[in-house]
């Protein structure tokens, strides 16, 4: 028995010391704190289902799991930021918003480039809009989520129209404090981040030409490894982020939906937006909330515009896009049929009505809808919106009104899903 007491013995000592060799790992207090920051952010990512439960349009199961899988989009979104993108002194480009990241009536039409900088650094920006309808570059003094509303302006920007290309499109623009020759958009001490939207009506040009940005005054620096607090620093900012931008966008939709528009009703274009900070400064946008049953259409009616760009397109109550690949959820002025009266009627519905201008909300009862005039001679006004029995649209459109078969809707959606394929062949 002594035997095996002894064999026991050495067995656990044996046991004990494997442990410690490859398993304890006692931490130290600054990893305890790392570690607090890793246990909060738990706490806060979980803390973030009230946003949805509290949602003034969640009223049912549906819209919940679609609110849950927002948050879970954009928190992914903003981890990828926080954690690897937003360091101005080494900037990427990020596609944000993106197929993933659908972030306040993000444009169907436009694949977007960011990136972040600071003020007193010079960059380099150099690409192509030779694809593109119109290509604008802006900087703000923030980022909506991370920053104030209060905080947030535009510090500069320009048009594709006003910059100096070569015979292929292509261009290089320099961004710092500092005015430079040639292309140059100015720095101020609080500059933050840049958002190249970049307007294409055609989704066969799917040539984006050559992209680069770069930091001139840290190249051929190597980026140090994120310190400890940086690392807390990016989980705290992320979370909050989506935190600030839901509550951001559910007051957007008080304000604009329930307080100042009846349902399907669409406002006159506005060219600042009094909810929603960062929109393009070269636009006018007109704004409206559906709610319709199955046998009803939404009929919109506006103005030709002479305008560089325009578009329509519908987002679910989360003001995400639709899936505008499989849906005709969005036209613009390429895809938009303009009647003899020099009027464009859109109609809204679940059903296909066979026609040429239809939006199709997915199977969606109710959501959203935004209409963008971009860089116009003069914006368009006289702009209505009435609810009508689908079954009696061609008494409310032109005889002549485009119609579309089955099967020729099939092929406008199995284009539209190859050019989406191809646009984020790369990532999104």
């Amino acid at each position: 028995m002594k035997i095996l007491g002894f064999s026991l013995a050495g067995l656990l000592a044996i046991a004990a010391g494997i442990y410690v060799a490859f398993f304890f790992n006692p931490q130290t207090p600054e990893q305890e704190e790392i570690n607090a920051v890793w246990d909060q952010f738990g706490e806060d990512i979980a803390a973030l289902g009230e946003l949805v439960r509290g949602a003034p349009f969640n009223q049912d199961e549906q819209t919940a799991a679609e609110g849950y899988r927002h948050l879970a989009r954009y928190l992914a979104t903003f981890l990828a930021y926080h954690t690897d993108l937003a360091d101005p002194d080494y900037p990427q480009f990020m596609r944000f918003p993106n197929a993933v990241a659908r972030v306040g009536w993000d444009n169907p039409d436009n694949p977007y480039l960011s990136f972040a900088v600071r003020g007193d650094h010079l960059y380099r920006l150099r690409g192509n809009v030779s694809s593109f309808d119109l290509v604008t570059i802006n900087v703000y003094s923030g980022l909506l989520g991370h920053t104030p509303i209060s905080d947030i302006r535009h510090v500069s920007g320009m048009v594709s129209d006003d910059l100096i290309v070569d015979e292929n499109g292509d261009f290089v623009l320099t961004l710092s404090a500092e005015p430079v020759d040639g292309n140059w958009l100015a720095l101020e001490p609080d500059a933050y981040f840049v958002i190249v939207r970049r307007l294409v009506s055609d989704w066969e040009q799917t040539d984006e030409g050559l992209w680069e940005v770069l930091n001139l005054t840290t190249l051929g620096q190597g980026a140090p490894r994120p310190a400890p607090d940086t690392v807390a620093r990016q989980l705290v900012d992320a979370a909050a982020q989506v935190r600030n931008l839901r509550e951001l966008l559910t007051i957007a939709h008080r304000i604009t939906f329930q307080l100042t528009l009846s349902p399907n009703e669409i406002s006159e274009p506005a060219v600042t937006d009094p909810n929603i900070p960062m929109a393009d400064p070269f636009q006018a946008a007109s704004r409206g909330y559906f709610s319709l049953d199955e046998d009803e259409a939404l009929l919109i009616e506006a103005p030709v515009a002479a305008c560089r760009y325009t578009n329509i397109q519908l987002a679910n109550p989360w003001m995400e896009s639709l899936d505008y690949a499989s849906h005709q959820s969005s036209l613009n002025h390429a895809t938009t049929h303009a009647d003899e009266d020099d009027r464009v009627r859109y109609v809204i519905s679940q059903r296909d009505p066979g026609v040429q201008n239809w939006l199709d909300t997915a199977g969606l009862p109710e959501g959203s809808f935004l209409a963008r005039w971009t860089y116009c001679d003069e914006y368009p006004s006289d702009i209505s919106s009435r609810v009508i029995r689908l079954d009696d649209l061609d008494d409310h459109v032109p005889a002549d009104t485009p119609r579309v078969t089955p099967e020729e809707r099939a092929r406008v959606i199995a284009a539209r899903q190859a050019a989406i394929s191809r646009r984020y062949a790369g990532g999104s």
